[in-house]
């Protein structure tokens, strides 16, 4: 029974540890200040308090949080052409302005690179084919056919 006739001070003191009893008249002003003293109980010197300003109403930030995750939904499916357009943007082909006429057999080429024609033929003269000999080969396999 002793213990429930405390006084407010022993009350105060208990959970206010920085209250003396000297400041005791400053005690309503620094509980409007400071409404809530955390505390941990194995290492009491690091107790911090959270001002009244700060007091957070947590379920109503949570309730606005929830809303604005399901706004933000996609309501219908991109279409296959809205996304090619986003994935590819700035990465089509560019024109070719650097072309030049090959010098050997007339045709247009790249600049720097090799003629196509030129190439193919040369393929063709190291195969032991000449250029009459293919379109006679292709002749006969079109007649076979």
């Amino acid at each position: 029974m002793a213990a429930i006739h405390t006084t407010t001070s022993s009350i105060l003191s208990s959970f206010l540890p920085r209250l003396s009893t000297a400041s005791m008249s400053n005690a309503s002003r620094f509980t409007t200040l400071y409404s809530k003293q955390l505390s941990l109980p194995i290492i009491p010197s690091l107790a911090f308090a959270i001002p009244s300003a700060i007091h957070l109403n947590v379920p109503g930030l949570l309730e606005g949080i929830r809303e604005s995750i399901l706004r933000a939904v996609p309501k219908k499916k991109t279409s296959h052409m809205k996304k090619r357009t986003r994935q590819m943007a700035g990465k089509g082909l560019k024109d070719v302005t650097a072309l030049n006429k090959c010098s050997a057999c007339g045709h247009l080429k790249r600049a720097h690179l090799l003629c196509p024609y030129c190439v193919a033929e040369l393929k063709d003269m190291f195969k032991g084919k000449t250029g009459k000999a293919v379109e006679t080969a292709k002749i006969d396999k079109g007649a076979d056919a």
